[in-house]
């Protein structure tokens, strides 16, 4: 009886290796599910801001409207902030323009294409954006916001251009990099 109570057990060595396998499987299964995860999340994330921008342009449009400020190329305060406007709409500027769409004071200006290490950076001014699905003529620009880890060059932000034309300001999302 003292043999069967000093007696231990625990696993074999077979049973540890296929725990192991077990494990790296499942790894090898799960991880890919959370980098797109992180993914979508950063997408997600790009469309709240891409929402927010839409919903600033156009209450600064329709408060354009509203003070006959709709046509051509004029300077504004809204809430207290000089804002240059085309047509109705903050031009593609980012020190004039795209910041105040969204108060975007906060926003890190970019330089020189830096890569991003705030929670949101921007540029503007520019006639195209580095994916090519959009691209305007002078005298419109564009800008972008890009979230933190990204560049003004990566394929992953918001853009919004006026095309100082007359026309409706272009608000939208680049993805493609977004990893």
């Amino acid at each position: 009886m003292a043999n069967t109570m000093n007696k231990q057990q625990g696993f074999t060595l077979v049973e540890l290796v296929i725990v192991i396998i077990a494990l790296g499987i499942l790894a090898v299964v799960a991880i890919p599910k959370f980098i797109n995860l992180s993914s979508d999340a950063r997408i997600a994330s790009l469309r709240g801001m891409e929402a927010a921008m839409r919903s600033g342009a156009n209450l600064i449009h329709s408060k354009a409207v509203i003070n006959n400020q709709d046509v051509g190329l004029i300077m504004t305060d809204i809430g207290g902030a000089k804002i240059q406007l085309h047509s109705g709409y903050p031009v593609g500027n980012w020190m004039n323009g795209i910041r105040y769409i969204v108060n975007l004071d906060t926003v890190e200006f970019s330089k020189n294409n830096a890569i991003c290490t705030t929670d949101w950076c921007g540029m503007g001014n520019a006639t195209t954006i580095p994916s090519g699905i959009i691209s305007t003529t002078l005298p419109g620009r564009i800008g972008k916001v890009f979230p933190r880890g990204y560049r003004w060059s990566d394929q992953c932000g918001v853009y919004y251009v006026n095309h100082e034309d007359g026309s409706k300001a272009e608000i939208g999302l680049e993805t493609q990099g977004c990893e």
